[in-house]
């Protein structure tokens, strides 16, 4: 059966043949169009262990549109083959529906993010990659000690996740989701993030924070839902704690940092606690249309705000916040761009992001945890700080470049078009997640 998987992995493996060729990228730009299509009719992984639902079939065709846009900017063929192929192993994450095959697809995610970054340059980069590969090697090994006690207290791989059981049970199902926040960059789990988000191409850190982290987030919730639903009692001060620490800790390293790419990185994981909130309010009716709508808005907002970023550190030379000052005056259009997403990311009304943050705080609301969401709305206010002071040196303060690159080729501006649609389209039309609902 064809499926967005089937599509994306041939063409992956196709395009190792059209390495150094002009024909690679329309290829996967029409492989991409063509798994968007099949997603919209509603083909499914035809394999045992994979399912899909409305929600599911909504997002992968987010996921195929960042996929196109990710594509359509970058000019390196390995990075991407790359992307083809981390496109094919996330719909086959957001499919999975029992155990075995989430996990399998997770490390398969998890292994194709490393790959993503082998590809270095300088020293920077290979430090970036060694962080995220040794981050990596310990949430898979956390991740296994917890199957481990799981299947000893008698759970079943091809079944989906069991809601109760043995004390072991239990206990390997909580041990996973630590090997999970991991990846996921919750505190305590965070530091290689920082690092790797910072240090490694900012296409790639586009890849890993904006798609293969989002998509890891709705998989998880996905699959870890019912248990945490029937483990309130532990789960809900547990991840509570953890959503505060994570959005606490995220926003004010942010708050003082200078390196614009360390700002994206500390406020991916100030973002991580706000998708924990979804997780925290599971009782709520409203916790899957949050994370589903914190998903769509993430993707979008923080795979444009990098991929800009990258424009402007190729073709500019900008890095910091100094480097940033007077840049609307270079390219009003990239600044633009930049700015829309900064202000996405902030929770301005109008904006994807805005409405992601209402709905998941909504769903706290809902499940009685008001002091939580009152903690995360005076973290998203903090959050403007940084945002802002972004926008104000790149409209406000005095041009200091000496040299002017060249601008921007049209695929960028082309891919930079498509994701602000998308933040726009997601912050006007909130009905596209709520009709599904």
């Amino acid at each position: 059966m064809i499926s967005a998987f089937t599509i994306l992995f041939a063409v992956a493996l196709l395009s190792l043949l059209f390495h150094r060729s002009v024909l690679l990228k329309p290829l996967s730009l029409t492989a991409i169009a063509l798994s968007f299509f099949f997603t919209l009719q509603g083909a499914t992984v035809a394999l045992m262990g994979f399912s899909s639902s409305e929600h599911i079939q909504l997002f992968e065709l987010v996921l195929e549109v960042v996929l196109f846009a990710l594509v359509l900017h970058e000019e390196e063929d390995i990075t991407i083959t790359q992307t083809l192929f981390l496109g094919a192993s996330s719909v086959l994450l957001l499919q999975a529906d029992n155990l075995l095959s989430f996990i399998i697809s997770f490390e398969s995610l998890s292994i194709i993010s490393v790959v993503l970054v082998s590809y270095i340059k300088t020293k920077e980069q290979a430090e970036g990659a060694v962080k995220m590969f040794i981050a990596g090697s310990l949430a898979t090994g956390i991740l296994l000690l917890g199957l481990a006690f799981y299947v000893m207290g008698g759970g079943l791989l091809l079944e989906p996740l069991a809601t109760g059981g043995s004390l072991f049970m239990d206990v390997g199902t909580f041990i996973m989701l630590a090997g999970l926040f991991y990846k996921l960059t919750i505190v305590p789990f965070h530091g290689w993030a920082a690092d790797t988000y910072a240090l490694v191409r900012h296409s790639h850190a586009a890849i890993l924070s904006g798609v293969a982290k989002t998509v890891a987030a709705l998989a998880i919730f996905t699959i870890f839902a019912p248990f945490l639903a029937t483990h309130l009692e532990l789960s809900v001060p547990l991840l509570a704690t953890l959503a505060v620490v994570t959005m606490t800790l995220g926003n004010f390293l942010a708050l003082f940092s200078k390196n614009i790419a360390r700002i994206l990185s500390y406020s991916s994981i100030a973002h991580a606690g706000y998708m924990l909130l979804a997780f925290v309010a599971v009782k709520s009716s409203y916790a899957d249309e949050g994370i589903l709508y914190m998903a769509i808005a993430y993707i979008f907002m923080q795979s444009g705000a990098f991929l800009a970023l990258d424009s402007m550190k190729k073709h500019y030379g900008v890095s910091t916040l100094e480097e940033l000052q007077g840049f609307s005056a270079q390219n009003p259009i990239l600044a633009f761009f930049f700015t829309l997403q900064l202000f996405s990311l902030a929770g301005i009304p109008l904006l994807a992001g805005f409405l992601a943050k209402a709905v998941v705080f909504y769903a706290g609301v809902d499940a009685g945890l008001w002091w939580l969401v009152l903690i995360a709305l005076l973290n998203s206010a903090l959050s403007v700080g940084y945002y802002a002071w972004i926008v104000k040196t790149m409209y406000f303060d005095k041009l200091t470049a000496k040299e002017v690159f060249h601008a921007p080729v049209q695929f960028a501006t082309g891919a930079q078009v498509i994701l602000a649609l998308g933040t726009l389209y997601f912050g006007v039309f909130a009905g596209s997640i709520f009709n599904i609902s």
